[in-house]
């Protein structure tokens, strides 16, 4: 029997959930850069707003409900099943290629953190070739492995997917440390609302989300000029 006290997993997750956990997160800015350059985003108030709309669509439509789905799976064709689904609804390069390299990327490191993963079918799926490895899917896959409950998961995921844009912001100039804390507190009610519709909804048969302004903004990303964030 595991005598693990109970929140250890928790801790594991949190680890991964961690913009210090180096999967990559840092180099995408998933079309904000664009719309900083272009100033349509310039300020605390302009981010709010951006925010609240990434929580109800990208994260709310697709990135919450794959990870549901693949938690939620109970074998190693379900989860390449999420996982294909997610790669189809992400329409463009930029978005598919970072999300395809940041769970490649916790998939090779969550071996130091939990050494059972090593063998785990979908990872040794994605390794092959079989399947592309989205992050999401492959959070929730560790997620599953560490036994933690779903609701915690899709709630670091959302938490770390929403620092992560924050974290650009700040690196772009538009907002200093004080905002960025206050953003992410301020984002917590729409988060917690898209992790609760996710959990009481039935797994939804297609993924996909509706924000023209940051999808427009990925688009143009790689014709700026200057660039601080990969394509």
């Amino acid at each position: 029997m595991d005598s693990s006290p109970p929140v250890l997993p928790l801790f594991r997750l949190l680890q991964l959930a961690d913009s210090a956990f180096p999967v990559g997160s840092f180099a995408y800015s998933h079309g904000l850069e664009t719309l900083v350059a272009e100033g349509r985003v310039r300020a605390e108030s302009d981010l709010a707003r951006l925010l609240e709309r990434v929580a109800a669509q990208p994260l709310r439509r697709q990135t919450l409900p794959a990870a549901a789905a693949a938690w939620r799976a109970g074998s190693t064709a379900g989860r390449l099943a999420a996982d294909q689904r997610l790669d189809a609804s992400l329409t463009l390069p930029g978005e598919r290629t970072s999300s395809r390299a940041m769970g490649r990327r916790l998939l090779d490191l969550v071996t130091e953190i939990e050494p059972s993963l090593a063998r785990h079918p979908f990872r040794l799926a994605v390794l092959a070739g079989e399947t592309q490895g989205h992050y999401p899917v492959a959070f929730s896959t560790a997620a599953r492995e560490l036994r933690v409950p779903l609701p915690e998961t899709l709630a670091a995921l959302a938490q770390g997917m929403m620092q992560s844009l924050i974290s650009a912001a700040t690196r772009l100039g538009v907002i200093g440390p004080a905002a960025a804390a206050r953003l992410l507190a301020g984002a917590a009610p729409a988060l917690s609302a898209a992790v609760a519709a996710v959990l009481a909804e039935r797994p939804p048969r297609h993924f996909g989300s509706w924000l023209p302004t940051l999808e427009i903004g990925a688009a143009r990303h790689p014709y700026l000029p200057f660039r601080m964030f990969a394509t």
